[in-house]
């Protein structure tokens, strides 16, 4: 009897290997990367590591790339799994539990004056099965905010997918912006060298005085420093751009990602759409479209499911076990109903309910003060695209006749007829009417990439001049 328990108990405990084998697999697996990827953080540093080259990239493919290496995005997908899980461990509870134990022991079984070491052996075993017949909607309000868990994760997923491309799209606006006011810089730096090598070269002929040469090598000092503010500003932007899409300085460079264009004082393609939202019309459809009003909604709704656990939890649960026991050498059946109910637990039972209903009503104030920062945000970012595009008309007029000026002192200073005063003036307005239309249209274009992002809407994309 001994050997064939023994037996049947090895086939049971090698069945439940197997069932667990997958499982233990997959943890095993996840702890062997991160152990690998420990070890390369600790690793040699002299190592080179490989380049990635994005020079063809659009701003589409930017975008999409961050999004598929970015590591908050990485982790709000995994969070969307973990939260998937935490379903399936609630809905467990709606299944019977099946449980199995075994042993053997031996003993001496002396029962009088003598003494006696020898021995024999009992053996015992059973199935045992408990099923929860009624916990007065425990098991549903866990179910259901597990439920509205899954909706949150999955709506902060898709908020930190636009905050990626808000950042991304920001961060590329940003670095064309600098990079075309570093062509002003330079542009402006050069007219200078140039009105220079006149002032030395009618100096020379005596047709105007020292003063002029020491004005001019002023303002192409200042010219200079101006360049160099600019081109620092560029080096910022390319970092903020590398960042954005998730790289590390050991694996891109500026010159990887997005070369500077040579035709960068052109006029830049408007990459994202001009939109026509009004603000009133803006908040009502981020109220129904914005991801980050949704989770917040969803924890509305997760917290009040949290309310009713509590209220089920003052009542009573019952449950079903039944169990087939062997004993050497018989086997013996039993089953039984279980009533649970706590008596007094020092109110904690009733603390619980009302610390539930005070979580479920902090739930709803947040959603009405996210309502109302979401509207403060909304009628900055309109204001901010109607501002831009309003500076983008006038600056483009004010540049045309810039350079029309630029144009007549240039000429007029040749023969004379200018002042050094004249010339710094028409440089000056020429050089602050470039940097106000690059100024202009790019803020727009970060504009459209923030109401994207706060409302919520669809990406798209254009390409129109």
């Amino acid at each position: 009897m001994f050997f064939g328990f023994k037996k049947s108990a090895l086939c049971a405990l090698a069945l439940a290997a197997m069932a667990g084998c997958d499982t233990i697999d997959r943890a095993i697996t996840a702890q062997e990367e991160v152990e690998a990827m420990s070890a390369d953080d600790g690793g040699d540093a002299s190592l080179p590591s490989e380049f990635v080259d994005l020079t063809k990239f659009t701003l589409p493919e930017y975008v999409e790339y961050a999004l598929s290496n970015r590591p908050d995005v990485i982790s709000a997908r995994l969070a969307v799994s973990n939260a998937c899980l935490k379903l399936v461990s609630v809905t467990s509870g709606e299944y019977p539990i099946f449980g199995a134990s075994g042993g053997y022991s031996q003993s001496t079984h002396n029962n009088g004056p003598h003494f006696s070491w020898r021995q024999s052996g009992d053996a015992n075993a059973s199935l045992r099965m408990e099923l929860l017949l009624c916990d007065f909607g425990r098991l549903d309000a866990q179910e259901l905010e597990a439920m509205e868990n899954i909706v949150a994760a999955q709506r902060d997923y898709a908020d930190v997918q636009l905050a990626v491309f808000e950042d991304v799209a920001g961060a590329y606006f940003s670095l064309l912006r600098n990079d075309a006011l570093l062509a002003v810089a330079c542009t402006n730096e050069q007219q200078y060298a140039e009105h220079l090598r006149q002032a030395q070269s009618l100096f020379d002929a005596g047709e105007v005085k020292n003063l002029d040469v020491l004005k001019a090598k002023l303002d192409l000092s200042d010219a200079h420093l101006k360049t160099i503010t600019a081109s620092n500003d560029v080096i910022t932007a390319s970092a903020d751009f590398i960042r954005a899409l998730g790289l590390k300085a050991d694996v891109a460079d500026r010159l990887d990602v997005l070369p500077p264009r040579a035709d960068s004082l052109g006029s830049p393609k408007r990459e994202l759409p001009v939109s026509d939202l009004s603000v009133t019309d803006a908040l009502a459809f981020a109220r129904t479209n914005a991801p980050s009003l949704m989770v917040l909604r969803a924890k509305v709704r997760a917290a009040s499911a949290r309310v009713d656990y509590a209220v089920a939890d003052l009542l009573p649960s019952l449950s079903l076990d039944a169990s087939f026991k062997y004993v050497d050498p018989a086997w013996n059946f039993s089953w039984g109903v279980t009533a649970i109910q706590s008596l007094f637990e020092g109110f904690r039972k009733t603390t619980a309910v009302d610390s539930a209903i005070v979580d479920l009503l902090a739930a709803r104030e947040s959603v009405f003060l996210a309502e109302q920062q979401l509207s403060c945000n909304l009628a900055k970012a309109v204001a901010t695209r109607d501002t831009a595009m309003q500076a983008l008309d006038n600056a483009c007029i004010q540049v045309k006749q810039a350079q029309e000026n630029l144009d007549n002192v240039i000429a007029q200073y040749r023969v004379g007829e200018a002042s050094r005063i004249d010339f710094t003036d028409a440089a000056s307005a020429f050089s602050e009417a470039e940097g106000a239309r690059i100024k202009a249209f790019f803020a727009g274009q970060i504009a459209e990439a923030l109401l994207v992002r706060l409302t919520g809407a669809g990406v798209e994309y254009g390409d129109r001049e």
